[in-house]
């Protein structure tokens, strides 16, 4: 069975911003027998670039999630606010059904995908951004699940055959991210928080799946696709691991530790399939709570 289309079908928009978070001074400690030093000025504190690579999840275009805050700028204002790191964001997010392989090939190529919305003239291209970041968080696998596609490849028969057919790329596009980053950072203190995959198929007490799915979708298709999210999720974290990188574990948050709960409330768009204000509150508190190894606030 296939997919409920969404309302909104998007052309493709990249939104590179770059915002300054008003930094914080920290106070120093005093050095034992001596008086206390004064807080340093405010542009003595170092700050991080934090660059924010994902798709419309991360977007949040306001008509799909309520004039909602998206999670890279809770976070950067988080960290700012609880850490007194200044932050600048380059809000590298899509809103284009980004996938692994447009972002590995963007980042290849070293050119943002078509945007009608920000020509990006004059902005820093995905590499130079990358170059440029101290924090970055990676949100693509939702539009590489077959059943977002415009046409599913494996036409609502989640089985192995599927699943590997989608785990394999996947992994290997992912790779490619990864590799791509450790080689432009050169060695460089940087970290990289990979988030998974929630699953938004499970009905639960303020989420019912039939807004967005077929009855017939659900009723032919909830076991697979959980078996293939969990694929791709464990394909996730042996590839983040196997680079360094962190893992940021939404499935968890959202569908609880064993995955069959269903999203809490006020997470999820039912009408358009996008995180709403609460699910963006929850990756950017889970991403505080992990930490930012190996920088040092």
């Amino acid at each position: 069975m296939s997919r409920r289309h969404r309302t909104v079908i998007a052309l493709g928009a990249v939104g590179l911003l770059a915002l300054s978070v008003a930094p914080v001074a920290i106070a120093a400690s005093p050095a034992p027998s001596q008086p206390a030093a004064s807080a340093p000025a405010a542009s003595e504190v170092p700050g991080w670039t934090y660059l924010a690579l994902g798709d419309s999840n991360v977007y949040a275009p306001a008509e799909v999630c309520g004039s909602c805050t998206s999670y890279p700028h809770l976070l950067a204002d988080r960290i700012t606010a609880e850490l007194g790191v200044p932050i600048r964001l380059i809000d590298g997010s899509q809103w284009n059904k980004l996938t692994a392989r447009k972002l590995a090939a963007e980042i290849e190529r070293n050119r943002w995908g078509d945007s009608w919305e920000n020509p990006h003239d004059g902005a820093l291209q995905p590499r130079e951004a990358i170059a440029a970041a101290d924090l970055i968080t990676i949100t693509v696998a939702a539009n590489d699940l077959p059943w977002a596609q415009d046409l599913d490849p494996c036409g609502g028969v989640y089985d192995q055959a599927c699943i590997d057919s989608v785990v394999s790329p996947y992994r290997e596009n992912l790779e490619s991210v990864l590799g791509e980053i450790e080689t432009i950072r050169a060695g460089t203190p940087t970290a990289v928080l990979v988030t998974t995959l929630y699953n938004d198929t499970i009905p639960g007490p303020d989420h019912d799946p039939t807004w967005f799915y077929t009855p017939e979708f659900l009723a032919a298709s909830t076991d697979g696709a959980a078996a293939l999210i969990d694929a791709l999720n464990g394909a996730m974290a042996e590839v983040v691991a196997a680079h360094g990188a962190t893992l940021i574990d939404m499935h968890a948050i959202g569908n609880g530790p064993d995955g069959t709960a269903g999203l809490p409330k006020g997470w999820f768009s039912m009408e358009f399939g996008d995180l709403n204000q609460a699910g963006q509150d929850a990756f950017a508190a889970e991403m505080l709570r992990v930490g930012f190894a190996p920088l040092e606030p």
